[in-house]
């Protein structure tokens, strides 16, 4: 017996579970099948950041990534209100704002300010009795502290809350077969959809691989991010320096229940580490705070990586697209956010393909586990103590 669908959404992060929330609030028979956990990877790895583009105006100019992203915080924020397209209001915001500040030389200073004017509109300068606790604590700290309006979530409740909206219909399984006339087998059950959409990471490449797509599609981007605890506050920053494109460090943290918190390391600080092995990296990263944060005693701290992949489309020209981009082959659908903040206009890419497509499937869901929810790469890493 082959089970019928309207649409079957591989990939249970934070892209496929909204494109298939929408899907089923629009009337469509909806299924997601995950092969690991719900957020396993790239979303449990990111830092929860729902940005509006400042970090990529380090340089002064107006990048087609700013100007795609400045428009994300507000549709995220219907949602989180309940007026949009999906009830987030179950989602934990660990921090409704973001700190810019210079992380180095005089020219990083010059590049907050830069970056801060060409969206002047939705940052704020702080006055130094209003920095977050990790400045005040600076000594001879000089350089303006820009208080960006971009909430930092939970996403283990994101996930949560994305998956709630569509109980008994999130499974586990792994692809077996895959056609380009929507015919899948999962797991050894016999599938078929109007539409078969992967928004999967490094799946995707599986997907276009059964498929024999030929050309170069997809790249991949490799990233050690870097966790220390225990910091008595929470930071959630970008760390500027010089005429760098991107920041110093990127600065999440996480509650570690006993009153502290892990800091989360994205930024110059990951992208840097990944050509060591991870006793460099950590080295590495524990001199670039000693030099940000000198009234800091990095010694008596743990330390952790996490490592891994991030899948990411080509555009026609080879590039990183400035936005969500969908690849489309005869009924099968590979979507690709390429940011966290991206994921709402992702979906609206996804509808703009199904033109004529009209709900009319009834299966029930096979008969596949339910897919549980993945953990914190800081609750599953073997944290050390380096000299």
């Amino acid at each position: 017996m082959v089970r019928e669908y309207d649409m079957i959404v591989f990939g249970g992060g934070v892209a496929g579970l909204w494109i298939a929330n929408t899907l089923s609030r629009a009337g469509y028979n909806v299924i997601v099948i995950e092969k690991d956990k719900l957020g396993a990877g790239q979303t449990f790895a990111s830092q929860g950041m729902i940005h509006g583009g400042q970090k990529y105006l380090l340089q002064g100019v107006m990048t087609s990534h700013a100007a795609v992203a400045s428009e994300m915080p507000a549709r995220w924020q219907a949602n989180f209100e309940g007026r949009g397209e999906i009830d987030l209001t179950s989602v934990q915001v660990l921090s409704e704002t973001q700190i810019m500040w210079p992380a180095g030389s005089i020219l990083s200073a010059v590049a907050v300010l830069g970056a801060a004017t060409l969206l002047k509109t939705r940052s704020r300068m702080l006055k130094k009795d209003v920095f977050p606790e990790a400045l005040k604590s600076k000594k001879e700290f000089k350089g303006p502290v820009y208080m960006l309006p971009e909430k930092v979530v939970d996403v283990r409740s994101l996930i949560a809350a994305l998956a709630k909206n569509l109980a008994g219909r999130v499974l586990k399984g792994e692809v077996d077969d895959l056609r380009l006339d929507g015919e899948v087998t999962v797991s050894g059950q016999a599938l078929c959809a109007q539409r078969v959409i992967f928004a999967a990471g490094t799946g995707n490449e599986l997907a276009l691989s059964m498929l024999g797509i030929p050309g170069r599609l997809t790249q991949r981007r490799p990233l050690r991010q870097v966790m220390v605890r225990p910091l008595p506050y929470a930071f959630f920053a970008h760390g500027i320096a010089g005429n760098a494109t991107k920041p110093r460090v990127t600065i999440t943290s996480h509650p570690t229940g006993d009153g502290g918190y892990v800091w989360y390391l994205g930024g110059g600080v990951a992208e840097k580490g990944v050509s060591m092995d991870e006793a460099a990296a950590l080295r590495f990263a524990k001199k670039e705070l000693n030099e940000i944060f000198p009234e800091v005693d990095w010694n008596g701290k743990e330390w952790a990586t996490w490592y891994g992949d991030r899948a990411e489309p080509l555009d026609t020209r080879g590039e990183l697209p400035s936005g969500p981009l969908v690849h489309m082959r005869g009924r099968v659908l590979i979507a690709w956010p390429t940011k966290l903040t991206f994921t709402p206009a992702l979906s609206d890419r996804i509808f703009e393909c199904l033109e004529g497509v009209i709900p009319a499937a009834t299966s029930a869901p096979p008969p596949l586990p339910t897919a549980d929810i993945a953990s914190y790469p800081w609750e599953v890493a073997a944290w050390q103590r380096i000299a």
